[in-house]
């Protein structure tokens, strides 16, 4: 029947007081606050207590919030009551990337195989991400500057699509030798194997330094450079960066169950993305887009301190895409597997990975419209 006027359903305001260098509290009393009592916009705060708390609410209270919010905008006849058949949410962040994540799961499980997505119902989720997180990838890649220019956005009322990834694990049946893919997790930002990883791994040490938690924890693993042991198979069509052109060349396999591209390992850097930007300052993956159907994958297989430094020189402008020892692919769709236990970094978070092909990890842009329900102010 329609979409809901922002106007009439309480902006749910997401704070998270230990984000970055835990200024968000400060930004929303002296900035955001009185941003929206002077648009006369009425919300709900909800303060993140702990990590997962995000996630446990939007799991357990999605489904409430959009009964709230359907029966805001049925329409009411003589004998009977319609329903719409969609409906926004809009949800102001105040907190990092790994705040929208534990949203975006919470609500995605609190929600699947239920009613509240389905072919009769599809409700619409709008972030307004406003930075005060670490490394902001979200907000820098669509050229947030601060948290005014957050809100300047917000109140326009411009929109992009949010594309979600999932990272899937086999499952075996005890029946069968078959084994499907089941999503553990879905992400918005960087999955990551190798020196980001480890990077990300060992900066919470260094949480109190803001972003410069990250280049401290990178040199540290750089001393002690390591090559993780992997391959990528990458399936369906694929998108390489030439270095002569400066172009994407398209390829794909004419046998949609055979890869159309395998990278073998070791990996020294390895990056599966949503986001052009990381932090400001720190372009890895140039050409990424939260909006489009591909993730954008950069490899640095087997290389040695001074091409990993060399490929960091290149990172603040994305001219590292031109170095030789960098590949840089788009693609839908592809499989991890390592021959040893590994670790895997998503969104910020991590996951341990099983050696061999029962622990192989399959990480895709998600097609179906129950799981795209995102969107972000831009």
């Amino acid at each position: 029947m329609g979409i809901l006027p922002s106007s009439q359903f309480p902006l749910l305001v997401v704070l998270n007081p230990h984000s970055g260098i835990k200024q968000s509290l400060n930004h929303f009393n002296t900035t955001i606050q009185p941003a929206l009592a002077k648009a006369k916009r009425s919300y709900t705060l909800i303060e993140s207590t702990t990590q997962g708390h995000a996630q446990d609410y939007f799991l357990n209270n999605i489904q409430p919030i959009l009964t709230d919010l359907v029966q805001s905008l049925s329409t009411t006849t003589q004998n009977s009551i319609i329903p719409p058949t969609t409906a926004t949410l809009q949800v102001m962040v105040v907190g990092g990337d790994g705040t929208v994540h534990e949203i975006v799961n919470g609500v995605l499980r609190g929600v699947e195989n239920t009613p509240f997505v389905s072919d009769q119902f599809r409700p619409r989720i709008e972030f307004a991400v406003i930075p005060t997180g670490t490394g902001n990838a979200i907000a820098t890649s669509l050229g947030v500057t601060g948290v005014q220019d957050a809100l300047d956005r917000f109140l326009a009322g411009k929109t992009v699509p949010l594309r979600v990834m999932t990272v899937s694990t086999r499952s075996y049946t005890t029946s069968s030798s078959n084994n499907n893919w089941v999503p553990r997790v879905y992400t918005v930002v960087v999955n990551s194997f190798g020196l980001h990883c480890a990077t990300v791994y060992d900066s919470d040490e260094f949480r109190h330094l803001g972003n410069e938690r990250f280049r401290m924890a990178a040199m540290k693993n750089v001393e002690s450079l390591k090559q993780y042991a992997g391959r990528i198979s990458v399936y369906g069509e694929v998108q390489t960066y030439d270095r002569t052109t400066a172009q994407l060349v398209t390829s794909s396999s004419l046998d949609a169950t055979k890869p159309t591209r395998i990278l073998p390992g070791p990996f020294t850097y390895l990056l599966i993305t949503k986001q052009a930007l990381l932090e400001p300052g720190f372009k890895p993956t140039p050409l990424a887009s939260p909006s489009d159907e591909w993730m954008d994958l950069l490899a640095v297989q087997g290389v040695g301190q001074e091409a990993i430094m060399t490929m960091f020189g290149g990172t603040a402008t994305g001219e590292h895409v031109q170095q030789e020892t960098v590949e840089y692919l788009k693609v839908k769709a592809l499989e991890l597997e390592t021959p040893e236990r590994g670790r895997l970094c998503i969104d910020g978070e991590f996951m341990e990975i099983e050696a061999e092909a029962a622990g192989a990890v399959r990480i895709e842009v998600e097609e179906k419209q129950d799981v795209q329900l995102f969107h972000v102010y831009a």
